[in-house]
């Protein structure tokens, strides 16, 4: 347990370094500053506009369904080809030494 918290400190510790060492690069900072800003623009808007928030809410929920529909076909797919792999690569490997045989025999002789 206290091996735990302490590798939890030094990710925070090294996290917080890490963050502190970026932000001296200048662009760096420059971007962050920007999306900060962004972020406060956007959490300003929620707030006045609450059903913004929820229509945004729900075409993402949306955006990552379809995604995440187009994903599982595509999974899907990918299986179904590599079912019928293992079922036609015997028979391939077995054609391929057939073939092999016939010209290697065709060249001893």
């Amino acid at each position: 347990m206290k091996q735990k918290r302490m590798l939890a400190k030094a990710m925070l510790i090294g996290a917080a370094a890490g963050g502190a060492l970026s932000l001296l690069h200048k662009p760096t900072r420059e971007a962050c500053s920007r999306s900060m800003q962004m972020c406060k623009e956007r959490v300003k808007l929620y707030r006045s506009d609450s059903a913004l928030l929820r229509e945004d809410a729900a075409a993402k929920l949306a955006e990552a369904k379809r995604i995440a529909n187009t994903l599982s076909n595509d999974l899907d797919f990918l299986n179904r080809q590599i079912t019928e792999l293992k079922k036609t690569t015997p028979k391939v490997i077995e054609l391929l030494k057939e073939t092999k045989e016939h010209f290697s025999k065709k060249t001893m002789n």
